[in-house]
């Protein structure tokens, strides 16, 4: 057997969906090609007395439920501990509120401030615009979002403060847990956006299908670029209450022709990458997505 090859397990293969990689025997003979789909399980078992094997090493095309995002292959997040300050927390993001209630009510607060070993100071939780009832001593588990980590801790309110505006202050946590955000975690959107191609010149309308941190799954009545062609993609959306537009520079990394799930139309999908630079927009579009995954 080359020794390139590493075995492919059955749940690797996905019924239904294109590969995400060559697939060989144990020979190193070719069975199936990338994008190539397995329809039946039937087939699976009928391909697999041979053994299935990939190429190893390579960046792989993960598709979960129906998205595709080209990415590199990495071990599962580990949780680790922090002290509050080692995280870089960003004043008017979003922290949820969770209390220890059999009903687990959650609320959604922005961070006001914090003093090292003092107290975190989060805006009062409010329900369909009244002030919630809260108390001193109230307990809650502490969720939020920095850069690529979410963060988790523990803590009870220890002042309530009315004026000049509703606040509260929550006791400072000893330790906090924090985990490694991960780039396929994706957010389900049907947004209007504008593609432009740095190689054609042209500018194509299409539908953004869903988005991650770290790329987007895109769909047009037809191909705006090949795979890795540089592009643009333009949007509009609904932050904080005000509709802004982001300019986002991205890279194709995988092209394929599909029906519409609603139209049932031919359409062309495109996995996105989104290109890591120092653009505002793409900060602030990454930090949307990510309190969307924390309200839901």
């Amino acid at each position: 057997m080359d020794e390139k090859l590493r075995p492919v397990r059955h749940n690797d293969i996905q019924l239904g969906l294109p590969l995400a990689w060559s697939v060989f025997d144990k020979s190193g003979r070719l069975l199936l090609r990338e994008g190539a789909v397995v329809e039946t399980a039937r087939q699976l078992e009928g391909l697999s007395e041979n053994g299935l094997f990939r190429q190893g090493g390579a960046a792989h095309v993960a598709r979960r439920g129906g998205t595709t995002e080209h990415v590199a292959e990495e071990p599962a997040p580990i949780d680790k501990f922090e002290d509050l300050l080692s995280i870089k927390l960003a004043i008017g993001d979003t922290v949820q509120l969770q209390d220890f209630s059999s009903d687990k009510q959650r609320y959604f607060v922005k961070l006001i401030g914090f003093m090292n070993k003092k107290s975190v100071l989060v805006s009062h939780p409010r329900q369909e615009e009244k002030l919630s009832f809260i108390k001193e001593g109230h307990g809650f588990v502490v969720r939020g979002f920095s850069g690529t980590k979410t963060y988790e801790f523990s803590s009870n309110v220890i002042s309530v403060c009315l004026t000049p505006y509703p606040y509260l202050h929550l006791a400072y946590p000893a330790q906090i847990k924090t985990t490694n955000m991960r780039g396929a975690v994706r957010i389900k959107l049907r947004l209007v956006c504008t593609v432009d191609s740095s190689v054609t010149g042209l500018k194509t309308p299409a539908i953004i299908e869903d988005m991650s941190i770290s790329g987007a799954r895109i769909h047009a009545s037809k191909a705006f670029g090949q795979v890795g062609d540089a592009v643009s993609v333009g949007l509009r959306m609904q932050v904080g209450g005000e509709s802004q537009v982001f300019l986002v520079s991205a890279v194709i990394r995988n092209v394929r022709t599909e029906n519409d799930s609603q139209t049932g139309d031919k359409i062309v999908m495109h996995g996105m990458e989104f290109v890591q630079s120092s653009s505002v927009d793409l900060t602030v579009l990454q930090n949307f997505i990510y309190k969307s995954m924390l309200e839901n």
